[in-house]
């Protein structure tokens, strides 16, 4: 394998560029694999010289909206890597369960809003396990109403069965909708990200309420601590050890497609399902060796864990 270093200079400064053509990211069962005819770069940036005044632009609407679609993916991601895999406060596993909370009363205030959900979920794992923390898992997607009215779609992945009047009970701010959902990861993450499109539920612009209130710099969804994350890695292989890991895979996959444009060129993108333990292990150990080769270029730390890639309970056999 070859690894590509470039470096800047400017004043007495260098800088080390780190460059790649492949990038390989796991989320839940699914995996993606990415390959680029250009070389890519990261650990670089450059200072604008120019004063950017925040959320102003010439093209605010685009720039909202591929925010927007970058929100979704992320959210997609974080529902692979959670649904069916946490357990509740005593260990045993839950549904997914999909609630929509709203306030009775035209609250407006996002902050305020916020704080209620805060206390929500607080008061929620009281009710439940006795405990005055969260100890409850979720992903929220806020939806706000051109009237100003502020709505909660939230998934949660780790809430043990509750009756209904209980939960609404222990709301006690408004309306609650219990949703369902088919048992499936990506049921679950279509119906979350539908609420966050240009559009909200109501066929009203999102970029004009989020504008409106000052707010197109705001996160699209917040997530409970602890949920797990999907792992990337960026690495430069040459074109036969891209090859050999998709002719590895070939039997996993499920999609392909290739985009381009003027500054990535052109980009291959493979996506897998894969719950095999053994090919996840054979996939780790491609990686951990592709990764050491980094760390001996670059000498920077890379984290690498094996249980990012397949459940096991041993000792691990090896340390990177």
């Amino acid at each position: 394998m070859r690894l590509s270093q470039n470096t800047i200079t400017g004043g007495n400064d260098v800088i080390d560029l780190l460059s790649y053509n492949f990038t390989i990211k796991k989320a839940g069962k699914k995996l993606t694999i990415k390959k680029y005819d250009k070389l890519n770069t990261y650990n670089f940036t450059i200072k604008s010289i120019r004063p950017v005044t925040k959320g102003k632009s010439d093209k605010m609407k685009e720039n909202f909206l591929k925010s927007l679609a970058r929100a979704r993916q992320n959210v997609f991601d974080i529902i692979s890597c959670n649904v069916n895999n946490i357990p509740d406060y005593f260990g045993n596993k839950q549904m997914p369960k999909f609630i929509t909370l709203t306030f009775k009363d035209n609250v407006t205030d996002s902050k305020f809003a916020n704080l209620e959900f805060t206390n929500f979920n607080k008061r929620l794992s009281y009710y439940l396990y006795g405990e005055k923390k969260n100890v409850l898992k979720y992903i929220c997607i806020p939806e706000f109403q051109k009237r100003g009215a502020i709505h909660y779609h939230v998934l949660y992945f780790n809430l043990p069965y509750i009756e209904f009047e209980n939960l609404g009970h222990v709301w006690g701010n408004g309306f609650v909708f219990v949703e369902s959902v088919k048992d499936n990861i990506e049921d679950y993450a279509k119906y979350v990200a539908k609420y966050m499109n240009k559009e909200n539920s109501k066929g009203e612009e999102n970029f004009d309420i989020y504008l409106s209130k000052g707010m197109l710099n705001q996160k699209r969804y917040f997530t409970s601590r602890g949920l797990k994350r999907p792992i990337v890695y960026k690495l430069l292989v040459e074109h036969e050890t891209y090859e050999m890991i998709v002719a590895y895979l070939k039997d996993f996959n499920i999609d392909n497609y290739t985009y381009e444009n003027e500054f990535i060129g052109k980009v291959e993108q493979l996506d897998y399902e894969i719950i095999d333990r053994d090919v996840l292990k054979t996939l780790f150990e491609t990686i951990k060796e592709l990764v050491k080769d980094l760390l001996k270029t670059y000498n920077r730390p890379i984290k690498l864990k094996r249980s990012d890639f397949y459940p096991t309970n041993e000792v691990s056999p090896w340390q990177i």
